[in-house]
């Protein structure tokens, strides 16, 4: 029965919420938590929270139907009452009530956890670092944490699975709701190495704002977190910031101070952080601290291929030194090839090649976009995405376009500067038709 009430509790609260830890300081028990009156509630909780309405239900429908869901499917709950729960996440102001699990959840205490974080559209310094001291950490006895996402995140995670040790990914979506989609494979072949967990009940869908709650328990879970790249309203400058609130060890990887992707890092540095430019520098910090849980005599100056290990994984970690965008021109070798290469350039005088910058005046931006900028399946991508709002990225494939298709045309566009993207994979244009 107390399971159920964990349950309803983890559905009558939001999130992050702060309720979780007034209520337990109020009552003992979760039956008290579960049986307590809204007067009682009122003395526990503000009056005025939004959580207040849930746990003055008392229904436990959706709590039975969700256990029994999870018990069908093999899914694990771990709540925090139970010992498998990680002490550290009990040390975070918001913790969550209870997660969901696939796999074999760690027990925590026995290792030194390390949240990998970075940008989702890493430059090809930053994949190799997070590759790089990924890989050495977890080959040194470090626990690799990560949200899964495309990215460092998908990297960090490959990484520890090509040194042979587990790894951990926290969702912002339901247990059984794989997301990014891309990453199917790498999900898999985590649960088979570690395990995936989410404080989200099942069939839940990944919306923005469980991005940034889910960083919590990317934080919490962990006793340092290593950032990698990102800009300056990057998700994991929040998971470095709020590591560092709750008394973690941050670190971050310095970077060229004129790309935007290495402005995180270098703030962090700049604010105290430790600068990393091995995973030494974090092993002997935990050596100071008298943890023997990480051993450097266990790195190995022979690393597998990124490019194998990344592919093994099925990790989407494209950077635009890749060079798979547009094919490369074939070489005009006769007479008559040359001229038809000038009567095709003639032709095409008219339609000018458009900054990105905005144009207001512009009427139809889709028409005048230039054919020759973009390959097929990115013009087609760019089509798509509606004027003037946001969409997903899922929403985006169909009709031949795969959702590795649509991440590859998003990032070219984002780097010729014609679409903003936003946490969660989320996308919209820079130009209004």
């Amino acid at each position: 029965m107390e399971e159920l009430y964990w349950l309803w509790l983890s559905l009558a609260i939001s999130p992050g919420s702060h309720s979780f830890k007034k209520l337990l300081k109020k009552f003992k028990t979760i039956e008290e938590i579960y049986k307590a009156t809204d007067k009682m509630i009122n003395s526990a909780i503000d009056p005025k929270s939004s959580d207040r309405a849930g746990l003055i239900d008392k229904s436990l429908d959706k709590a039975t139907e969700i256990r029994d869901f999870c018990k069908k499917m093999n899914i694990g709950i771990v709540t925090y009452a139970d010992e498998l729960y990680p002490e550290s996440l009990k040390e975070i102001p918001n913790p969550p009530v209870l997660l969901y699990y696939r796999g074999t959840l760690p027990k925590f205490n026995d290792y030194v956890a390390v949240s990998v974080v970075g940008t989702r559209y890493p430059t090809s310094y930053g994949r190799k670092n997070a590759y790089e001291l990924s890989y050495d950490l977890a080959r040194a006895g470090a626990l690799i944490v990560s949200g899964m996402a495309i990215g460092v995140d998908g990297v960090a995670h490959a990484s520890a699975l090509a040194a042979g040790m587990p790894t951990v990914a926290v969702l912002g979506s339901g247990i059984n709701v794989c997301y990014p989609k891309i990453h199917l494979s790498l999900a898999r072949e985590i649960v088979k190495n570690g395990c995936v967990i989410t404080e989200y009940p099942p069939n839940t869908e990944p919306i923005g704002n469980h991005f940034p709650r889910r960083n919590r328990i990317i934080a919490g879970l962990t006793q340092a977190t290593l950032l990698i790249e990102g800009g300056e309203k990057s998700g994991a400058l929040i998971t470095a910031r709020i590591a560092e609130e709750n008394g973690r060890k941050v670190y971050a990887v310095p970077g060229n101070v004129s790309n935007k992707m290495s402005v995180a890092a270098n703030l962090l540095i700049k604010n105290g952080a430790a600068a990393v430019t091995s995973a030494e520098d974090v092993i002997k910090d935990f050596e100071k601290q008298g943890r023997a849980l990480l051993n450097r005599f266990n790195l190995s100056k022979a690393r597998p291929n990124i490019h194998e290990v990344l592919k093994a994984a099925s990790v989407s970690a494209i950077t635009p030194d890749d060079d798979i965008f547009t094919p490369s021109r074939k070489r005009v070798t006769t007479k008559e090839q040359r001229v038809k290469e000038a009567e095709k350039k003639d032709a095409n005088k008219s339609i000018a090649p458009i900054a990105p910058t905005e144009n207001k005046a512009q009427s139809n931006y889709d028409d005048t976009l230039p054919q020759g900028m973009f390959d097929a399946i990115a013009l087609k991508v760019y089509k798509r995405i509606p004027e003037g709002a946001e969409c997903s990225y899922e929403s985006l494939a169909g009709d031949g376009v795969t959702i590795s298709d649509v991440a590859t045309a998003v990032l070219k566009l984002q780097i010729m500067g014609f679409v903003t993207v936003y946490p969660g994979d989320f996308v919209s244009r820079k130009f209004k038709g």
